[in-house]
């Protein structure tokens, strides 16, 4: 293939992995519509939850991950519904990680079973980016017992439409020649970027294809999206400088909102603490890590800035724990009568996300309460992946919380 020394971008998604484990490790499941879902209890039989992953069988019936399970279950009669086992997934993603490994240190995890590599400057060791990516594929499929799709592109967001295009247990790559061909018959929904708010409001414009918006003029693309036109555009002609960052850089993950008036009442602090703990929770996730130390900064509005930390026994990235930590950490802050004019939450001292501890024969239950939090946790990540960051606020949680303690 013409230009294959260009292509030294590779990405890699294991195909519908927590149910493709299940199904390697009974033989009864395989060809079956298998559903893995946090199952309210363990119980098989419940109709409480939410679908974590769907067999590709299962997926012909119409279910996917972020489905309520009673859903699946009208869904797929013949389903075989199977509580989440965390502790068999981590194990087999710490495997596939160490698989890419061996090839270059150049790895961005995505999350617990999806990566970009750039081989750049590996072809004298290994061979070429296709080489390297079918001796991945053959490795992961001999020593796990598991398929991997895989997509080679000169860059990362071409990387991963090639893996769209392959699926399932596919093998795609995109050349050079052929990034017009392949990307402007594409729905704009394609492009990193544009969720269902900007597709509708393209689809208004009348611009339907990834061509479309690629030969559109800077202004108008700009009066449509506005800053974000530009970045669009560029990927919509297959272009993407976005660097494969491996995680050892990243210190810490962050975010802070300021507030355009102070903020007295605890109430409405609380409210924006859980906002951030699921920004900073998903952000952590998607970028493969954990931490043990969060922080709580708090700016008062005579510019007084306190920073609150406190360090866990074991690393997170549930928002959960997190937002649990800061209303603490903000409990025993000292407060100002002139209120608050910033919030902010880092998470730091960090480790990747599929590094853990030893397991123990006989957990306990805080192990068993994490591990369902992890099972949530994933399933609602599919929602926001699919409709945005702003599709779930965990509700539930947060009256809980204000209901313990009246606002001061």
């Amino acid at each position: 293939m013409n230009n294959i020394n260009c292509l030294s971008i590779i990405h890699l998604d294991l195909d519908a992995f927590f149910a493709s484990v299940e199904q390697r490790d009974n033989p009864a499941y395989r060809g079956k519509p298998i559903i893995v879902g946090g199952i309210s209890g363990g119980d098989k039989n419940s109709n409480r939850g939410v679908v974590c992953a769907a067999s590709y069988e299962a997926r012909k019936y119409g279910v996917h991950a972020g489905m309520p399970i009673w859903e699946a279950r009208q869904k797929c009669h013949k389903g075989i519904f199977i509580p989440s086992q965390m502790n068999k997934y981590l194990e087999a993603s710490k495997k596939f990680f160490q698989i890419c490994s061996t090839y270059t240190p150049l790895i961005e995890p995505l999350s617990i079973d999806e990566l970009f590599l750039d081989v750049s400057g590996c072809e004298s060791l290994f061979g070429s980016s296709e080489i390297i990516g079918r001796k991945i594929k053959e490795r992961v499929h001999q020593e796990l017992g598991l398929k991997v799709s895989v997509g080679i592109a000169e860059n990362k967001f071409l990387a991963k439409i090639a893996t769209n295009l392959g699926k399932p247990d596919g093998f795609y790559i995109i050349s050079s020649e052929d990034i017009k061909k392949i990307l402007y018959p594409l729905p704009v929904s394609s492009l990193w970027g544009i969720g269902k708010k900007t597709e509708e409001l393209l689809k208004k414009s009348g611009i339907y294809l990834v061509e479309q918006l690629a030969k559109m003029p800077d202004a108008i693309l700009e009066n449509l999206l506005g800053k974000n036109g530009k970045k669009i555009k560029l990927l919509a002609q297959g272009i993407d400088e976005s660097p494969v960052t491996p995680p050892s850089i990243v210190k810490s993950i962050g975010k802070e909102t300021t507030f355009s008036t102070n903020i007295t009442e605890k109430t409405v602090l609380v409210k924006e603490l859980l906002k951030i703990s699921q920004l900073v929770g998903y952000t952590a996730r998607k970028k493969g890590y954990k931490g043990r130390t969060i922080t709580l900064k708090i700016r008062f509005h005579n510019f007084i800035t306190l920073n609150r930390s406190k360090t866990l026994e074991n690393p997170t990235h549930l928002d959960d724990i997190i937002f649990k930590t800061v209303v603490e950490l903000l409990d025993k802050a000292s407060h100002k009568k002139g209120g608050v004019r910033l919030l902010g939450i880092k998470l730091s001292n960090l480790t990747l996300g599929n590094e853990r501890k030893q397991l123990k024969f006989l957990r306990d239950e805080e192990d068993k309460k994490d591990d369902k939090l992890e099972q949530l946790t994933q399933s609602l990540d599919k929602i926001r992946e699919k409709f945005g960051t702003k599709a779930v606020t965990r509700g539930s949680l947060l009256s809980n919380l204000l209901s313990e303690e009246p606002s001061p």
